[in-house]
This record gives structure tokens, sequence and C-alpha cells, in this order.
């Protein structure tokens, strides 16, 4: 399994997807922000209020091609581009969603793959390999596969999780647990993969119109940065020194890219004590997480923090559950976070860092 690179093809393609739905969601947005209405066709007469709520509203939906095409370029090169581009589409009409695309691109990607190293044909055809003959063998096979046998229970899937989801709507204490457990596993892992699994099935219950997990996990993400901005002001009232000369400058740049739901600029102060701050993120992202799904927030924008706020449905009770939150998060700081003059000279953050940076990569935004 390690051979196949799940992950890596995975985490490729879905670095392509996060600016796809970045711009696409924010031009829906700016669209409703103007008074804009999704409207069946477009032509020059069409208002830009209805055009920009329009084509983002569209761009959204074809969420599962870009998945798809995505990870069997990452795994085929070029040659997995079009049969990707075919199986995402036929995923898109047929219902099968995110986890359709998903499923499709490594089936198209490694069968591709395979066919590359097996297929023998004469020198004067070896050209057209990868450009026709390729492409159109695997979008079949791949093709009549999905739509008779692997898309069926792909189907009643997504609809049981999205029939579950929809009943949960309503009920207070399911959602205020489930915000919880989408909450901590946003946050946990700054940006790892476990964010990433989280981001995934986020977007393809956004794209099926339940926008709550996105909602939290937006917040959750911004929980981190914005918890250590408030317990390093915390600490100083309370006279306590638990931020060094090196932390406390790089709270500058972490305040900031965390108000836009990017947490790199925190990785200086995180990875100097891992363990117990990551304790402060679960604590802080689980209470914000629940609030969230007691007030039933939903977002139809699927990043960019602050800037996500007028695509909430709930502005006021999305920033609350997160502030408090972030202060869950700074007064388990107060209790948890060592003395940075306590640590030894040049504590093993090298190795810390770069083992660590290569399953924390960043890309919300």
């Amino acid at each position: 399994m390690k051979q196949l690179q799940l992950k890596k093809h995975m985490m490729t393609a879905i670095a392509y997807l996060i600016p796809y739905v970045a711009s696409s969601g924010m031009l829906m947005v700016i669209g409703n922000i103007m008074g804009g209405s999704f409207v069946d066709s477009l032509g020059a007469a069409t208002p830009i209020p209805d055009l920009l709520t329009t084509l983002g509203g569209t761009a959204l939906g074809f969420i599962p091609i870009v998945i798809s095409t995505g990870i069997a370029y990452s795994i085929a090169d070029k040659a997995g581009i079009a049969p990707g581009f075919v199986l995402g589409l036929l995923c898109k009409v047929d219902g099968y969603g995110f986890l359709g695309g998903l499923i499709s691109g490594f089936l198209v990607g490694f069968l591709t793959k395979w066919l590359l190293k097996v297929v023998k044909v004469p020198a004067w055809v070896r050209g057209l390999l990868p450009q026709l003959i390729l492409p159109l063998l695997v979008a079949l096979i791949i093709g009549l596969a999905m739509q008779y046998v692997i898309g069926v229970p792909i189907l009643w899937l997504t609809e049981g999780i999205t029939s579950l989801l929809r009943s949960m709507q309503g009920n207070p204490g399911a959602q205020v647990a489930f915000g919880a457990l989408v909450g901590v596993l946003s946050a946990v892992d700054y940006g790892g993969p476990i964010n990433k699994v989280v981001f995934t099935f986020a977007i393809g219950l956004q794209s099926e119109g339940i926008g709550g997990p996105i909602a939290n996990l937006i917040q959750a993400s911004m929980i981190a940065p914005l918890g250590l901005t408030m317990g390093y002001f915390i600490s100083r009232a309370l006279r306590r020194n638990l931020f060094s000369d090196q932390e406390t400058n790089a709270l500058k740049t972490a305040f900031v890219m965390g108000c836009f739901q990017i947490t790199e600029g925190s990785f200086p102060i995180i990875l100097n004590d891992l363990l117990r701050i990551t304790v402060c993120t679960a604590l802080g992202s689980a209470v914000s997480g629940a609030l969230c799904g007691f007030f039933d927030v939903a977002s139809s924008v699927p990043s960019g923090g602050f800037l996500a706020i007028p695509g909430m449905n709930h502005p006021v009770e999305w920033v609350a559950s997160m502030l408090i939150g972030s202060l869950v998060f700074a007064l388990a700081l107060q209790f948890l976070k060592r003395n940075p003059n306590t640590l030894a000279p040049e504590e093993p953050q090298e190795s810390a860092s770069s083992d660590a940076l290569d399953e924390l990569t960043f890309t919300e935004l």
C-alpha cells in the first residue's frame, strides 16, 4: 500500500482543488452580497450579481471533475488527464459526487500507468498511445465499471451519509456531538492529513447543500493562531513568562495569517511544545465545534477565514463560537505551556520541524 502513495496523490489533487473551490466560493459570496441569485441561463443581459452567483455556484458543482483529474494526473501524468476528466464528469452527472471523483481518479490513474508499462505498439503508433489510445481505452473501461458496478454502492453510501446528516438538523444533541468531533479533527494536526480528510468530506457535503462541516472546519483552523494570541495577552496580564522573545515576534505574523485561516505562522511556537499545545488545540476546537453545531452554523464558502463571514448563515454565532474556543485554548495554555526559559538551548527543533512540516503542509487557502 505504501508503494501506491495514495496519500501523496490525494494531497496533490487537493492542492489543485483548494484554490479552485476558494475562488469559486468567493465569486458566489460576492454575488450574494450584491443581491444576486442563481439563474438557469446566462446572456449579455444578465446582471453582474446574478452572473457571479451563478458562475461560482456552477463551478462548485464541478468538484468531482477537479479531484478526479487531479488524482489521475498525479499518478499517470498527462496521460491521465483526459480519462480523469471524463470520469469526473460521469460522477457529476450520475450523482456519485466527491467520493466518486476520488475513487475514479485513483482507478483511472493506476490503470493508465499500468497500461503505459505493459502495452506494446509499433514505433509509428507510439505517439498516439498516451494521447488517444490509452485515454479512450481507460475512459471506456473505468466508465463502464463506474456506471454499472462501482457507482451503485457509492450512490447508496453518499445518499445514506447525506440523509443521516440531514436527520441531525433540529437535534441539538447530535449536532453538538458531531460539531465537536469535526472541530477536533479539523484542527489537531494543523493542516495535515487528518485535516485534509475532513476537508474533502466537508467539501463533498457542501456540494450536497450541507454547509455545517465546512463552516466548522474554517473556524477550527483558526483556533491555534487566535488562541496563542489570546494566551499571550492573558499571560502578560497574569505576569507569567510563557513566550520567548522569538515566539512573541512570531505571534505578530501568526495572528495576521490566522485571520485568513493560514496556520503556518504559528508553527515556530507550536513546534516548541507540540504535545501540550495540541492538547490546547483539541480542547478549544472541541468547544468551538460544539457551539457551531448547536447554533446550526453553515457556510456557502469553502475557506477564507474572516473573509468567509459573508457566506455564513449565522455570522455572529460563528464568530462567537470561534472566539470562545480560542479563549478556552488560551486558558488551557496558561496551565500546559512550558516556560521557554526552561527549555535547553537548541532543543531538537530542527529535526522536529523537518519531520512535522512534511506532515503539516498547509494549503487551506
